[in-house]
């Protein structure tokens, strides 16, 4: 296992306990009423565009098809019904590396395919199903209670030359059990890693804002582009917060969305095809026209 040694002046990630404080903890900022929601008569004095990359999440490769042809660019294949980063059949994987090899080759590979690997005990098993085309591959932190168990799960993972492994870090790491997103930052970084997921364990309705403020958000982005390290934030955030979140200066490299972008905002729904646009128009991303999708047909 590689050794993984935190930087000077950082608390030890492997002396800490999930329900200790981590650094900065004491100074959470207030959460403003616009942070949380903002109206229809104040959005539209918010900037419309972050200019982010944009990752939905996708059950199968029909919703795949339609964010594809809505002009997302990064799909992340998960099973929204049972859990944060509940993994989909690898059945699945393999249906979208055939059946999307045309798109995955557009504008020289515009698109980019994710697995969600479930927590630390399973994604060991499930990483060596992952298909060569696939860009990245997520396993969530829970039952982590230490840096050194952390550092120990994304060593066992064994994924095709090919597939980054992206660390995911949860808001609410007490509820998960493991350590917070500051320390799984520094770890990233002291682990020469290049990108890092913030989302959220517990999937109650809760935001991410309901754990990190915006002033938090902020402090870990800085330290993520000083370090080189590529950010992306989920945890249910809705469009109008994502909104205000920019207007505040939360500014991720990517915005990770299901729920927001489903039927009803429930993310066990279907996706609905103009709340994913509208997300893609916030991201100051192009609309696409002409992609072409292999056909699904029984897969």
């Amino acid at each position: 296992m590689k050794t993984v040694t935190c930087r000077p002046l950082r608390v030890d990630p492997m002396e800490r306990q999930p329900g200790s404080e981590c650094p900065g903890e004491n100074q959470m900022e207030p959460l403003s009423p616009r942070q949380r929601l903002v109206s229809d008569c104040c959005e539209a004095l918010l900037p419309e565009s972050s200019e982010a990359e944009l990752l939905v999440s996708v059950r199968d490769l029909h919703e795949a098809q339609l964010v594809i042809s809505s002009g997302v660019r990064i799909v992340d294949f998960k099973e929204p019904s049972r859990g944060a980063l509940a993994a989909c059949d690898p059945s699945v994987w393999r249906a979208a590396a055939t059946h999307l090899a045309a798109s995955l080759r557009v504008g020289g590979g515009g698109v980019q395919l994710s697995a969600a690997l479930g927590e630390s005990d399973t994604g060991q098993e499930l990483a060596r199903q992952v298909p060569s085309e696939f860009s990245f591959a997520k396993v969530g932190p829970s039952g982590c209670q230490t840096a050194q168990k952390l550092a120990s799960v994304w060593e066992a993972i064994g994924l095709p030359q090919s597939v980054e492994l992206v660390p995911v870090a949860y808001a609410d790491h007490v509820a998960a059990e493991t350590i917070c997103p500051e320390q799984v930052l520094g770890l990233v970084i002291d682990s020469g890693r290049r990108r890092m997921l913030v989302d959220t364990f517990v999937k109650d309705g809760r935001t991410l804002t309901d754990h990190l403020s915006a002033g938090e958000l902020r402090s870990l982005l800085e330290t993520a582009a000083n370090a080189g390290v590529w950010m992306a934030l989920a945890g249910s955030i809705r469009l109008p917060e994502k909104r205000s979140l920019v207007a505040e200066g939360v500014r991720p490299d990517c915005w990770g969305v299901r729920g927001d972008v489903c039927d009803h905002r429930d993310r066990a729904a279907r996706l609905d095809a103009n709340r994913v646009t509208a997300w893609r128009d916030s991201c100051g991303l192009p609309c696409v026209s002409g992609v072409q999708v292999g056909h699904p047909g029984n897969a």
